[in-house]
């Protein structure tokens, strides 16, 4: 795991204020070594969190023997070792170990065709003299974030997106703003911030080295996988997730775990524990609360397979020390209050450890959320919303009071919006609902209701997550590894008959019938919990999240801008006095105010 950032413009060169401000932007993500190239129209810098092969030789930047290519990757390749026994027998040998040369040396076997042969997380960048381009690719399922910046001549891609804002200001995207009220997550390409885009996964931008010019291409689209026809069964699923755990335990410096008490994460503990006879460690969030905390579930499972267990605690006064931190990690509002634990948890983690396994994604592969549960009931508003003539005002009682709620709009697309969501449009009624976007183009493609909630969650909601996963635990210098989003079990898992991976009644049914091969029942099937936490107390607490409330309410603050003044501050009044259960709206818009707070313009350094 490391980070990178790579700018290309014909005939610039590229001041060393710039590389240097660059690097230090980035150190957090590679904190083991780093490396700059440094030529006329290209620079290439790179920080290493050093895992696979950590030796000085597999240091990047790294240059082919003839120095005719140059590359940097962050992520890791599961099957490396395969591709380097077919490079091999091509007659190719390697003065490395890890998977870093193999993409190098794939890219000069194979050219392009490299990426889709790629099993893992990845972002790469190649600087090719010889053919006078430059390439920048994103791994199909977006597990690791990547930027790009094109302005006239100039393409740049980073992993974060700091080090963009050095060569443009930094400035909020109002295109941004409907999708974060609505959703906590913009998706798609939208990064937040005007001229600053996030790549999709599995696409590919080539630019000519001479000219300039950029072009992109898909070169895997992971929402094919639902087109194919549905053959597999539950035990070829339960296969495919034993063989992508064993494949993210490659490590030459060992892993830990995030165990939260759930079924996915337990899972992973029971999985990976009966494939080592090392002693593992683990790391949970404990809340404060008891209500919202899982540790009764952890313990159980610490105690059976003798974990080296940590809890970090996290009540209401420690979250909102650390919520700022939070945002400028994940460079916007964060997307889940749980980021703030996730945050505070891998600072405890990367003080032992450079990688760690989490249960994120299952959810988003299984059908594990309440939509999958009630899709039939879904689908059947939507229907009943398509057929009422749109000039009537819909009425307040069954069939028509859930329908009313997401009137006009992609049901699917909408199905993760909780809460008081008429509400938050009264709030903001000048922007939303936001403008149809990446949710709706996922859920068009398709005609069957539950394949349209998995190509929403699989795109825009799964992409969320794994972001954050990626941003909080590298602030502590941590590779996360998510084995259940991995390409060769999404092809498994997407042809599947709906009849046995969300049936309606369950939720993700074929995963929970693995565990309870591992787990036994009890822990299985029960309520699940997640990471919520108890922001009605806390945002009552003027030392916790209720010190923020004041931001709200100043004349000068962000929301005031954008929101009905009025409607916000008797909504403020309400929760001051404990009339209103609106808690969770606050949180987000305190979320976003901060954020909005802390963009400055001012970065750009060259």
């Amino acid at each position: 795991m490391c980070g990178f950032a790579c700018l290309i413009e014909p005939g610039r060169s590229f001041s060393t204020a710039l590389l240097a401000q660059i690097d230090r932007d980035l150190f957090h993500r590679g904190p083991d070594s780093g490396g700059q190239i440094d030529e006329a129209g290209a620079a290439m810098i790179f920080r290493r969190l050093s895992i696979m092969d950590p030796t000085p030789g597999s240091d990047q930047p790294m240059t082919d023997p003839d120095r005719d290519v140059t590359m940097v990757f962050n992520g890791e390749i599961y099957n490396f070792r395969a591709l380097r026994t077919e490079l091999e027998q091509a007659g190719i040998r390697f003065r490395t170990q890890g998977d870093s040369e193999v993409i190098l040396r794939g890219y000069a076997h194979w050219g392009e065709g490299v990426f889709e042969r790629l099993e893992g997380m990845f972002t790469i960048g190649i600087l090719d003299r010889r053919k006078g381009r430059f390439l920048a690719a994103r791994d199909p399922l977006g597990i690791k974030p990547l930027y790009l910046l094109r302005q006239g001549k100039l393409t740049a891609v980073a992993s974060e997106i700091r080090p963009l804002t050095r060569l443009v200001p930094a400035e909020i995207d109002p295109v941004a703003l409907p999708e974060l009220l609505t959703f906590h997550w913009a998706a798609g390409r939208i990064s937040n911030y005007k001229n600053i885009e996030r790549m999709p996964g599995g696409t590919l931008v080539s630019v000519d080295l001479q000219t300039g010019e950029a072009t992109e291409r898909r070169f895997c689209d992971p929402l094919d996988t639902l087109t194919v026809p549905r053959t597999m069964a539950a035990e070829q699923a339960h296969e495919a997730i034993e063989a992508s755990l064993q494949s993210h335990l490659m490590s030459d410096v060992g892993y830990a775990l995030q165990l939260s008490g759930g079924v996915d994460s337990s899972l992973l503990t029971a999985l990976a524990c009966s494939s080592t006879d090392t002693r593992l460690s683990s790391y949970a969030v404990q809340v404060s609360d008891s209500q919202f905390d899982e540790g009764r579930y952890r313990a159980p499972l610490v105690d059976r397979f003798g974990l080296d267990h940590l809890e970090d605690p996290m009540d209401g006064i420690r979250f909102a020390d650390r919520l700022p931190q939070a945002i400028a990690s994940m460079e916007g509002p964060v997307p889940h209050g749980g980021c703030v634990a996730l945050h505070a948890l891998c600072d405890k983690i990367g003080r032992d450890h450079k990688v760690v396994l989490t249960g994120e994604g299952a959810d988003e592969m299984f059908g594990g959320y309440l939509r999958y549960q009630v899709s039939a009931k879904l689908r059947r508003h939507e229907m009943i919303d398509r057929a009422y003539p749109g000039f009537l005002p819909m009425p307040d009682i069954w069939p028509f009071k859930s329908t009313r709620r997401l009137r006009g709009l992609d049901h699917a697309a909408y199905s993760s919006v909780y809460g008081d969501y008429e509400g938050i449009r009264a709030l903001f009624p000048e922007i939303l609902p936001p403008a149809p976007g990446a949710r709706e183009a996922a859920s068009a493609r398709f005609d069957e209701f539950r394949d349209r909630l998995f190509a929403v969650d699989q795109t825009a909601y799964l992409e969320s997550l794994l972001v954050r996963q990626d941003k909080m635990s590298m602030a502590g210098s941590v590779e996360a590894r998510v084995p259940f989003v991995h390409m060769p079990l999404l092809k498994v898992v997407n042809a599947m008959p709906h009849a046995v991976r969300a049936p309606g009644g369950v939720t993700k049914p074929v995963l929970k019938s693995l565990a309870e091969r591992h787990l036994g029942r009890d822990l299985v099937h029960r309520r699940k919990v997640g990471l919520l936490l108890p922001y009605d107390r806390w945002i009552q607490d003027g030392t916790a999240l209720g010190r923020f409330l004041t931001l709200l309410e100043e004349p000068g603050a962000k929301i005031r801008e954008l929101a009905d003044g009025k409607r916000l501050d008797a909504t403020l009044a309400a929760v001051r006095s404990g009339t209103s259960g609106r808690v969770e709206d606050l949180f987000k818009l305190i979320n976003l105010e901060l954020w909005m707070r802390s963009v400055r313009s001012d970065t750009v350094t060259a």
